[in-house]
């Protein structure tokens, strides 16, 4: 029977995987269902079209604490074969799991109004047989993660991934881990984490309209952003603050560069405001940048040295 559209709803004592392993492509989780009814990972890698969807993030969740060595969903998908029916997760709030999301194979993945508080990192982009390029990601946040709040790994071919309003807050790793070519951030925060707030690795890819404080916590020189041979990188619009109101295993008061790029040509950083670091908003290594429009508040020089 379909219930408002869905293949099959999750409520008390159902089991999610028994219901996709049964035929269900899309399917809606209830507030009554039990996530401990379900061993993890959940895995979703057959070759069909599949949806899972919540109530939202503060009423539906999947994963608990203590399912911590594994992931909580595995999504597996057939490489170009997936490109019209891409896998769609939306709605839930997932606990646990290292990572709490894995997506391979699947290009084109849309992940929306997800909540992480993962035991390893929040969603990972990780390699397999064929590439996962195209994810789309809307309002996805990862709190508090044991590792990255998102890894794209550059093995798994993540180009064009977009990332539009999405939050990495006080994660124990990198809060944004950037790879693949034209990879971009729009919108969103980066704040708090352990690591870098956010790490780039590749060339093509824009950081817009971000609002980014306060990581580095666990660095022995804390940047926000940095990057390396990434040739291409656009920071823009961006709102940078150097504070530190949290707990730091560091010695300084301050975050001390808010971009700090090596081996990296034809950047641009232009039209950021940023307060209250260290050294200075920028730094750059055997780098060609353009630096235009960027404004202080307060007295951090715009250059290092």
């Amino acid at each position: 029977m379909r219930y408002f559209g869905y293949d099959a709803i999750i409520d008390d004592g159902d089991s999610i995987q028994a219901t996709y392993d049964g035929g269900a492509t899309h399917i809606g989780v209830l507030n009554g269902y039990d996530p401990t009814v379900d061993s993890y990972p959940l895995v979703f890698d057959e070759d069909r079209p599949f949806a899972i969807e919540g109530c939202g993030p503060g009423v539906s969740q999947l994963g608990h604490e203590g399912a911590d060595d594994r992931p909580i969903i595995d999504v597996c998908g057939h490489g170009a074969r997936t490109y019209k029916r891409a896998p769609t997760i939306q709605n839930l709030s997932i606990v646990g799991g290292a990572p709490a999301i894995r997506v391979r194979c699947a290009p084109y993945t849309s992940i929306s109004n997800v909540y992480v508080t993962a035991a390893g990192d929040g969603v990972h982009v990780a390699p397999d047989e064929h590439n996962c390029y195209g994810t789309s990601l809307f309002n996805v946040q990862a709190w508090n993660c044991g590792g990255d709040g998102f890894r794209l790994e550059s093995e798994a071919g993540p180009h064009a991934t977009q990332f539009f309003g999405c939050q990495a807050i006080a994660n124990k790793g990198v809060g944004f881990r950037l790879d693949g070519y034209k990879t971009a951030m729009l919108g969103g925060s980066s704040q708090l984490n352990h690591g870098h707030g956010i790490d780039v690795r590749s060339p093509a890819i824009s950081i817009k309209d971000a609002y980014i404080e306060g990581n580095g916590r666990r660095e022995d020189y804390p940047v926000e952003l940095y990057g390396r041979r990434a040739h291409g990188l656009t920071v823009a619009d961006c709102y940078f603050h150097g504070a530190t109101p949290r707990e730091v295993w560091h010695d300084h008061d301050d975050v001390q560069r808010a971009v700090n790029l090596h081996e990296s040509k034809s950047v641009a950083v232009r039209d950021n405001v940023f307060r209250s670091y260290g050294d200075a908003f920028f730094a750059g290594f055997d780098t060609k940048a353009r630096l235009e429009g960027n404004y202080a508040i307060g007295d951090t020089p715009l250059r290092s040295g």
